[in-house]
């Protein structure tokens, strides 16, 4: 399994500590091609089973596997930011806009009946809510709601621990229109990617105070807004059972339940053999892929994806805070390799990604990644004031050395760190494996700084250029886990978030990634499609790489 952080839709997901170890590799430094980014067109957008209502049966029930239950149910909080958690909250949230399949946003009319930009001079928007929209208690969802989200993520009140404060930060104000489901939201500056603050909102009594927002939530879910709720949680057996809300207003729901299982990495493959768990998130485990294989009636699909592996480096102090040391590493680390070993095993296209803002195949993409060179990254070191002595480089009389910190049980993870570790140990740069638990690998470890190094995986979003920004910049984003930043980002930044005409946003993206790629907080490893193994029967639920699932929609094809 891999661990991942989840981006929220103003900001990057890290993926589960078991979801983060997506790729699937071993040592080994021969160079293999990488596929074209072009060969990403050959997968689809989305991949599952389609069917309309007519199509599923009334009732039953669909279990999935997460790597842990949510620390904190709040996805907004930086702690909450995690896929697995996002994955569950999804079913019991909505808002304004969901996401299509080929990635645009799009009215959910269950939340709205509109939403528009109504001004560009102030930037001006108006929601108009459904007035049958209700919190799972039944109080109605308001402009109250979205003005209590706004103020607790916009950065004004340092109590609060946001996941990022990205586009909040540029609205002036939230006031109620003619009535309490007339939501007008005017912005200080234009803010291209507005859509993508509005999936979904808080209820007020959750975001109005930061005790609350910060920490009210992590032994319980936050009020559903979406078609299931939280009927009994089991910390103790790792089991959230959600049932159908009485209160939803929407279409009645296909499925009676879901449950969502705590299953280890090195469990899952034998869970879905044992038809304990009706899907499988394959990744890049061959493992996984040769499991699925042999579960009769399982269905394997593929989509293009948004998660991206990478190596983050702590850049706040010992040798990574030299650039030039952290380029020798950019340059000494066969990505190549890695990407290959991966993705190949379970029959998707291996490429290498080249930017920190686009993925393969989104407009804007270029690849400006330093190059595998392992001469070039000798003098970067020598630059950096490194000589080589023997097998070792030293600088001082000390010997160059790193750790990678990786999540125990989490077998893909802990492959890549191996493939980084053989690179950099072959070039004489010894690099130690430290495991730690996986409950705790972003709470404990990532968040607080307490690393050299990790690799983990991002999970992206329609909205490439603002969610990106919280990695990078600024220095004390709750998303910045390098240490540093570059004074040139926010500026550029500001610039892109407020440029209304595409291309000339693309342009600026372009001056983004070259910055990165000059101070390099970050190495990109390879863009990951999504591969999962699905139940046999199982509809509207399984690879994608943008559409928001219906939740209302999901369950079992009828007979």
């Amino acid at each position: 399994m891999q661990i991942r952080k989840a981006k929220g839709l103003g900001a990057l997901a890290l993926l589960s500590a078991a979801a983060l170890a997506i790729a699937g590799c071993a040592p080994g430094n021969t160079a293999a091609p990488s596929a074209n980014p072009d060969d990403l067109n050959s997968l689809p957008s989305t991949a599952w089973v389609r069917a309309d209502a007519a199509g599923v049966q009334d009732g039953g029930t669909v279990t999935l596997a997460v790597s842990a239950l949510p620390v904190n149910w709040n996805t907004l909080q930086i702690d909450g930011n995690e896929a697995d958690t996002n994955d569950i909250a999804d079913t019991m949230r909505g808002g304004p806009f969901k996401i299509s399949e080929n990635g645009e946003p799009v009215l959910d009319e269950n939340y709205a009946s509109s939403a528009e930009l109504t001004s560009e001079d102030p930037q001006t928007v108006r929601i108009q809510l459904n007035p049958d929209a209700v919190w799972e208690d039944g109080s109605p969802i308001t402009v109250a709601d979205y003005i209590a989200t706004w103020q607790s993520s916009n950065g004004t009140n340092p109590e609060y621990i946001p996941v990022s404060t990205s586009g909040w930060d540029q609205i002036e104000s939230i006031e109620q229109g003619e009535n309490e489901y007339d939501v007008v939201v005017t912005f200080s500056s234009p803010y291209a990617d507005w859509q993508g603050l509005f999936l979904y909102v808080l209820k007020a009594s959750v975001a109005s105070d930061p005790a609350t927002f910060n920490t009210g939530f992590t032994s319980q879910a936050v009020p559903s807004s979406g078609p299931f709720r939280v009927s009994s949680l089991d910390t103790t057996g790792g089991v959230v059972t959600l049932e159908r809300n009485p209160n939803w207003w929407g279409e009645t729901p296909k499925l009676d339940t879901i449950v969502f299982r705590a299953v280890t990495q090195d469990q899952q493959g034998s869970s879905f053999s044992n038809g304990e768990i009706d899907g499988l998130y394959i990744s890049a485990s061959a493992d996984l892929y040769q499991t699925a294989q042999n579960v009769a009636g399982a269905e394997i699909q593929a989509s293009n994806g948004l998660t991206w592996t990478h190596i983050t480096m702590n850049a706040s102090s010992g040798p990574l805070a030299d650039v030039n040391v952290r380029k020798a590493v950019a340059s000494i680390v066969n990505r190549e390799q890695i990407a290959n070993t991966a993705n190949s095993p379970v029959g998707v296209p291996a490429i290498t990604q080249g930017s920190f803002v686009f993925m393969p195949g989104q407009d804007g993409y270029t690849d400006q990644a330093l190059p595998y060179d392992p001469e070039a990254g000798a003098g970067f070191l020598e630059e950096a004031g490194y000589t080589q002595e023997g097998e070792s480089w030293t600088k001082d009389g000390q010997p160059l050395e790193l750790t990678v910190t990786v999540p125990a049980d989490t077998a893909t993870n802990v492959q890549r760190a191996e493939q980084i570790l053989a690179d950099l140990g072959e070039f004489g740069i010894p690099v130690e494996l430290v495991s730690v638990p996986v409950g705790g690998y972003f709470s404990d470890y990532i968040i607080p700084g307490d690393f050299e190094m990790v690799t983990f995986s991002w999970v992206g979003t329609p909205f490439p250029i603002s969610s990106t920004e919280s990695l990078f910049s600024p220095v004390d984003s709750e998303q910045n886990f390098t240490g540093i930043t570059d004074e040139r980002l926010e500026g550029l930044w500001e610039e892109a978030n407020t440029e209304l005409d595409p291309a000339a946003r693309l342009e600026t993206a372009a001056e983004i990634d070259k910055v990165l790629w000059e101070y390099v907080p970050i190495v990109p490893i390879a863009p990951l499609p999504n591969v999962y193994a699905v139940a046999d029967g199982l509809v509207n639920w399984g690879a994608t790489q943008f559409e928001t699932i219906d939740w209302s929609l999901v369950g079992w094809a009828a007979e």
